[in-house]
């Protein structure tokens, strides 16, 4: 490892849901300032960087799926990780990320290209016992460490999740729901500006709340509306946000998104999770829902208002917002796993109702 290396602030990477690279940019510029340096993406879903903080500031990003530390070894092979010394250094470099969680690990899981190989079986069951940790799980143990070859110089990475789970993975999620948002994509979906102190924001269509109570934690102020038709969606809802301490600032409504009980011009933001029309809904409903919700929304906006709507109805939306009082200030293309949905934030246009 050369001297400059050893001296710089520790490289981490971060894992992203692709397409949102640019949000995680500027919550890593806005949170840690000069102490998160270099920032560059690695390829499509990951941003590299460095950071010269304690690792308790990075285990509260919210627009990241996961966060790697980055041990470099001059290896030829992974094969050589076996020997005595990088062993050795392997082993402590995993005891110490160990001793960072909150509460001790159980299992070990391992992913690399050919981690099915008999190298990285070895080397799996080895650590697994020098830790003393259970091996056997799938390859996202708690204990979770990626091997990956150096792309900038001769000799392979270890990158080593900092968390025992993926930070995606809210605590206040007690029940999904199918189709249920992923919180980071929620949490972005919040990150459009700033607000008066003491908002109030509407969620239609708000399923499990996970828009709604990723707003309430970034601003603890603002009083949140959660507007869904479904009896089940709201009491899981009221659940996760009782487990997220937000349950008094977020009021659950049983109402027709496209006819809600509140008043004109009263909502500072909206926030929208449209169905899909794959496991919510169809194409057919969705027809007569988005101009109707792209309606309502309009008569509940203040005037300078801002829309978040992620679908992936991404050609009814272009044509419903043809005759609405909304115009796409952004649209973020998102990769979740296959499904490529967009990301549109709308203002509301000068027109009246």
């Amino acid at each position: 490892m050369s001297a400059r290396r050893a001296n710089a602030a520790p490289e981490f990477e971060a894992e992203i849901i692709p397409g949102l690279e640019a949000y995680t940019c500027d919550e890593l510029r806005s949170r840690f300032g000069g102490n998160a340096s270099q920032i560059r993406k690695a390829r499509a879903g990951f941003l590299r960087f460095r950071y010269s903080g304690g690792l308790f500031g990075l285990q509260e990003l919210r627009s990241v799926v996961a966060i790697y530390q980055i041990h470099h070894f001059a290896i030829p092979r992974p094969k050589a990780l076996l020997g005595h010394q990088h062993f050795a250094r392997l082993k402590a470099i995993l005891s110490e990320a160990s001793r960072s969680f909150l509460n001790p690990p159980r299992t070990l899981g391992i992913g690399a290209a050919g981690s099915e190989s008999s190298v990285m079986r070895r080397l799996r069951l080895a650590l697994a016992g020098a830790l003393r940790l259970d091996g056997s799980a799938d390859e996202k143990g708690e204990l979770f460490v990626r091997f990956m070859p150096d792309r900038r110089a001769s000799g392979w990475e270890v990158l080593v999740r900092i968390t025992p789970r993926p930070l995606s993975v809210r605590d206040y999620r007690l029940e999904n729901m199918p189709g249920s948002l992923n919180a980071t994509v929620a949490f972005v979906m919040t990150q459009d500006g700033a607000l008066p102190h003491r908002s109030t924001i509407v969620n239609l269509c708000s399923g499990a709340s996970t828009i709604a109570i990723e707003h309430a934690l970034a601003q603890p102020a603002d009083l949140l509306l959660a507007v869904d038709c479904s009896d089940s969606a709201l009491e899981t809802g009221r659940r996760n946000a009782q487990a997220s301490g937000a349950a008094r600032r977020i009021h659950h409504l049983r109402a027709d998104g496209t006819n809600a009980p509140l008043a004109s011009r009263s909502a500072d933001r909206l926030y929208a999770d449209m169905p899909f029309g794959h496991l919510i809904g169809s194409h057919e409903e969705n027809e007569r829902l988005y101009p109707a919700i792209l309606r309502e929304a309009a008569r509940l906006a203040h005037p300078d208002a801002a829309f978040a709507v992620l679908t992936h109805e991404i050609r009814l939306m272009r044509r419903s917002l043809e005759t609405s009082l909304w115009r796409a200030d952004r649209e973020t293309r998102i990769n979740m796993r296959g499904l490529y949905p967009r990301l549109f934030v709308l203002r509301r246009n000068s027109a009246t109702i």
